[in-house]
């Protein structure tokens, strides 16, 4: 009876530390393979550059309002629509753009002391499959840059658009709607620690499954022309603007 008793025990040492040893090893393959994952950081396209000639060649006014993302910012008709501004509406949108081009031009922007910023970006984050963390890091630098180099200028920070994959055409839109609403969660947890309003406008763009609604875009990604009346009727009403 003693030697099977010293035997059982041997038996459930072996396992348990059979068990110690695959834990340790599958901790070590976990590291190792997220630290295999690119991170695709290129933001410097010939698109790029040229938008980034003309920034040079149009500095921002003193006081300015600037809307600041990607191609949907760009897009936008921002001086027409709030003509009746009493400061000057500057847009700093670049087709393409991801959060890794935003942050490497900031310079140019918060030198110029605007009176506000509006941040919208994300979905080419999205695109690129760029992990959620990496995208609130940059937006996290990005804000702290405005805050240290311009401390009176006001940040909102708007959430990522939804898209509409029945409308887009791209391999690379596939798949990717999904992953919006858990960055705008952090988003919006982002800006409570940075102390900074949080301006949720998928509301206006959006159906009931978080889609961009038919009506809005044209290509499932962009909005159209009109559309964003209604997103300055929405800063506006909600004092944002």
């Amino acid at each position: 009876m003693k030697q099977n008793s010293q035997e059982k025990k041997s038996t459930r040492y072996c396992v348990a530390r059979g068990l110690s040893f695959l834990l340790i090893a599958t901790a070590i393959f976990s590291v190792a393979q997220a630290q295999s994952v690119k991170i695709d950081s290129n933001y410097a396209n010939w698109y790029y550059l040229q938008r980034m000639e003309y920034f040079a060649k149009t500095p921002i006014p003193e006081n300015a309002i600037v809307f600041l993302g990607n191609s949907i910012t760009e897009r936008g008709e921002w001086q027409e629509i709030l003509a009746d501004s009493k400061y000057p509406i500057i847009n700093r949108g670049i087709g393409g753009d991801n959060s890794f081009g935003i942050l490497a031009r900031m310079d140019e922007i918060v030198k110029a002391k605007p009176k506000a910023i509006y941040l919208m970006d994300g979905i080419n984050d999205q695109f690129r499959n760029l992990p959620h963390d990496v995208s609130i890091y940059n937006y996290r630098r990005i804000i702290r840059k405005i805050k240290q180099a311009s401390p009176k200028t006001k940040i909102y920070l708007e959430s990522a658009l939804p898209i509409n994959e029945t409308l887009t055409t791209e391999p690379y839109t596939k798949g990717k709607n999904i992953r919006v609403p858990a960055l705008n969660q952090k988003l919006e947890k982002l800006a409570q620690e940075e102390g900074i309003p949080y301006v949720d406008i998928c509301p206006l763009f959006q159906d009931e499954n978080g889609v961009l609604k038919p009506a809005f875009t044209m290509d499932g990604i962009h909005l159209k022309a009109s559309a964003y009346i209604d997103w300055v009727n929405f800063l506006k009403d909600k004092k944002y603007l």
